[in-house]
């Protein structure tokens, strides 16, 4: 498995794909962004601790880092003596690109798209085939799989969304994403459940019956295992891409550096 390091393009990429997922939020930011205007800006700099931001950039890109690393790297060591100091000396650098250049000097990239020899001939789309191979290895799934096979043969509900967010971001975002509805399907099946138990609780404290209870609390269950089950038995790729062939066919297409990259970058 060849090893290449990353762009800041593509942690950055990486970087809005983890945030989007753990903020609930889809705020476009780019290298120069500050941090805490942009958290800000959708009401999260006061809600959020920056520990856990930087724990899950550490999952998304596989490395380990200790909490002083990241405030030695970022220049967010303290302590601070007033507002004033915090404006002039810190928050100007404490941007998205300087997360990013902090991640790329830990992180290593193991999965590449770029063209490969195939008989004596450069081919783009076996280099493309060969990345989403490589990406497949380094989730927990077990089944093989083929050019023609179809990707819902091998990949459904959390592992096809786990799988298809991994290379929505690699790829720069060049692939579909799937949809929202079918990506929060379970979210609304646990929300939904959770109502019903919430609105069972006083009613059946006041009526001293607590079989409502017990009624919504398999409601509930109902709820989100049936949201699971539609989420994992219905098929939300388009249509024009159901095979690994189609897959890789558009992934060597794009004009992304995880495809025109050269090893060792």
């Amino acid at each position: 498995m060849s090893e290449t390091q990353y762009t800041e393009k593509q942690i950055l990429c990486g970087m809005y794909e983890c945030w989007c997922d753990a903020m609930g939020t889809d705020s476009p930011f780019d290298a120069e962004t500050r941090v805490d205007l942009h958290m800000k800006g959708d009401d999260l700099w006061d809600e959020i601790d920056l520990a856990d931001i930087f724990f899950r950039f550490e999952k998304q890109f596989d490395f380990e880092c200790t909490l002083d690393e990241w405030d030695e790297g970022l220049g967010l060591g303290g302590p601070f003596l007033s507002v004033e100091e915090w404006e002039r000396d810190v928050a100007p650098h404490f941007t998205f690109g300087a997360i990013a250049r902090f991640i790329q000097k830990r992180a290593i990239n193991t999965v590449t798209f770029q063209p490969v020899i195939v008989i004596d001939r450069e081919c783009a789309t076996a280099g493309a085939f060969y990345g989403i191979e490589q990406l497949f290895d380094q989730l927990p799934y077990v089944d093989r799989f083929g050019p023609s096979t179809r990707i819902i043969d091998v990949l459904r509900g959390r592992n096809l969304n786990r799988f298809w967010s991994e290379l929505w971001w690699r790829t720069e975002f060049g692939i579909p994403r799937l949809s929202n509805s079918w990506q929060s399907i379970e979210g609304w099946g646990c929300f939904i459940g959770g109502l019903a138990i919430f609105a069972a609780i006083p009613v059946s404290v006041l009526t001293e019956n607590y079989l409502y209870l017990i009624v919504m609390a398999v409601f509930a269950f109902a709820a989100w295992y049936i949201a699971l089950l539609w989420q994992y038995w219905s098929n939300p790729l388009p249509s024009e891409l159901q095979t690994f062939r189609d897959l890789a066919v558009l992934v060597a297409d794009l004009d992304c550096e995880a495809v025109r990259q050269s090893e060792g970058v």
